[in-house]
């Protein structure tokens, strides 16, 4: 497994600089942040000389790159399907092989989840024609927001441009065991998200301070979910994604990417 870190922590610099604090926190990788309204170090652009330039400053900072999280898939004057298509081709060009989105619709709505599958459905075969992987996250409110919903939309599409993204803190969030969540999806992970989240008695509406959000100091079983993932041969990436911390000084920023670096690489020499 590899650890790597979401470049949204640091939503107040540059790619360059991003990916600078993420390398000196000792990470191995970075999954590029394209949220609308959060962060954005990659761009819809797919000419050559801006793709071989991320390329490039990711190998100066000896840096792999394992993904791209497009947040909803929305993109500001594009509709999700022309803006995911665009995004594939710009995650082919990069190497990146994994373009994680959270799902849309309603929980436990039949009508919004029959139209939000259709339109991954789509995705997936523009994924597919590019060499990359859609991986759909649950969300709390959303189409797909549990173990259930996860292994539904696996089961009524099936591509070779899907998989799940096991994100840590919407399956505590649902109140479940993620270790089972990954025991049930097994080879259908293609990314995982790590993120913290306190244990209080109301998760679905409790937010979460950015603090709360670093790795160790809430209820998530890390460890658990680790041995879990080494169980069923996960080797794929595992990327640091805290939420939240977008008005902290960038020591503060820092400070969270490293201590929850070295928690998460702790746990992952004591599975060796």
């Amino acid at each position: 497994m590899k650890l790597g870190c979401s470049t949204v922590l640091f939503n107040q610099l540059d790619l360059y600089g991003a990916l600078q604090h993420i390398a000196w926190a000792g990470y191995e990788g970075a999954e590029l942040a394209c949220l609308a309204h959060y962060a954005r170090h990659v761009e819809l652009i797919t000419r050559k000389s801006y793709t071989d330039e991320i390329k490039a400053t990711a190998k100066k900072h000896n840096l792999a790159l394992f993904g791209i999280h497009a947040g909803f898939g929305d993109q500001p004057g594009y509709d999700r399907i022309t803006a995911m298509k665009i995004m594939f081709e710009v995650a082919e060009k990069i190497g990146v092989p994994v373009v994680t989105i959270r799902c849309g619709g309603k929980s436990d709505d039949k009508e919004t989840t029959k139209e939000e599958f259709n339109v991954i459905r789509e995705m997936s075969k523009a994924a597919e024609s590019h060499g990359v992987v859609l991986a759909i996250k649950p969300h709390v409110g959303a189409s797909v927001y549990n173990t259930a919903t996860m292994l539904q939309m696996l089961n009524e599409i099936e591509s070779p441009g899907l998989g799940a993204n096991l994100d840590t803190l919407h399956i505590f969030r649902a109140r479940e065991d993620a270790a089972e969540t990954v025991r049930k999806l097994g080879k259908k992970i293609v990314h995982v998200h790590l993120r913290e989240y306190p244990d209080v008695p109301d998760r679905l509406h409790y937010e979460a301070l950015a603090e709360e959000e670093i790795a160790g100091r809430g209820g998530v079983e890390f460890p658990k979910i680790l041995k879990a993932l080494k169980k069923i041969g996960y080797e794929g990436a595992m990327d640091l994604d805290v939420i939240g911390a977008f008005t902290f000084p960038l020591s503060r920023q820092m400070g969270i990417t490293a201590e929850s670096r070295g928690y998460f690489n702790r746990c992952l020499q004591e599975l060796k």
